[in-house]
């Protein structure tokens, strides 16, 4: 550490307090709480995610990221990609239809992966602390709960 950087705080969970919190394992955590109800759960994610989202880029912008991450999730759950649809609630209806079709542990491993894209790509075009605070604002106190039970793993 060079000297004339702040020395972060460590929190109970012992990792520094100004770390960010990883997405993916936050994402994880959220649907991990209720396996047997993945698919609404996620669902659910997006759809919050999407309301906060279109009032700040737009209808468009959002279907945007949304088809890229699609795209990129997609090379890993194939059943992912598909005819695009208009409008966000066809586009998750699309999506419910996907994850009901696949068993509990899949659907939740490749909604782990598609929402983590989508934040990945969000991140890389407006920053961490700003994406950051988007998924705090859609997600609310669920959000902050996970990050903070993220927060306290120890680290792998």
């Amino acid at each position: 550490m060079k000297h004339n950087e702040p020395n972060p705080k460590p929190t109970a969970g012992g990792t520094p307090s100004n770390e960010p919190p990883n997405h993916r394992d936050v994402i994880a955590c959220l649907l991990g709480r209720q396996p047997a109800q993945v698919v609404d759960v996620a669902v659910d994610l997006w759809e919050r995610l999407a309301a906060g989202l279109v009032v700040i880029i737009g209808t468009e912008g959002f279907n945007a990221l949304y088809d890229r991450s699609l795209h990129l999730a997609g090379e890993a759950y194939p059943w992912l990609t598909g005819e695009p649809q208009a409008g966000a609630h066809a586009r998750f209806a699309r999506l419910r239809s996907g994850l009901l079709g696949r068993d509990s542990d899949e659907a939740g491993k490749a909604t782990v992966l598609l929402l983590s894209t989508f934040i990945r790509v969000l991140v890389t075009l407006i920053g961490h602390p700003l994406t950051t605070n988007i998924l705090r604002a859609a997600w609310g106190d669920a959000y902050e709960a996970a990050a903070q039970e993220v927060s306290q793993c120890p680290k792998k």
